[in-house]
């Protein structure tokens, strides 16, 4: 009795490679038309992906993506050595879920909150109190007549303004 071996062939499929590069590892994510076929961790190494590619996918049309940053068009053209069509892209295209989206507008939003409470300086309030940013009270021509009075005082301009 003689065994065959089948080869399966990819001929003519379009096999989709997306991958985070990181300088100590890269995460691998794999699409066959349209379904998540796998994702894994690698060396930074296009010729591991390429051997990779080439075993489990014969004959397929290898396009690939990664988000420009550190390491440039250096692995660009590697990938495309090994007859990987790539195309680099701008992070901020890379979509990205709702969660992850949520998570940077809060992280941004208090990064923005500790920038304005750093920047806040206090003023002499007419009365001769001292009020806070948030402390209320006076009118908006009363503050900003005040805030250019102090401004004109570290300038060295003259200070009577009315």
């Amino acid at each position: 009795m003689q065994n065959k071996v089948k080869t399966i062939s990819f001929q003519g499929q379009n096999i989709y490679v997306g991958i985070d590069v990181h300088l100590k590892s890269w995460k691998v994510t794999i699409m066959l038309d349209h379904s998540f076929y796998k994702t894994f961790s690698q060396d930074p190494e296009p010729g591991i992906l390429s051997d990779y590619l080439h075993r489990n996918f014969p004959g397929g049309n290898y396009c690939s993506a990664y988000e420009a940053g550190f390491c440039g068009f250096s692995v660009h053209r590697e990938l495309e050595k090994y007859g990987i069509n790539n195309i680099v892209v701008n992070p901020a295209d890379v979509p990205t879920t709702d969660k992850e989206r949520k998570q940077k507008e809060e992280q941004e939003a208090e990064e923005k909150r500790r920038r304005k409470a750093q920047e806040s300086q206090t003023i002499e309030a007419p009365s001769g109190q001292k009020k806070g940013p948030d402390a209320g009270g006076g009118s908006k021509k009363q503050k900003a007549q005040t805030k250019l009075q102090n401004d004109r005082k570290q300038l060295g301009g003259p200070g009577d303004v009315g």
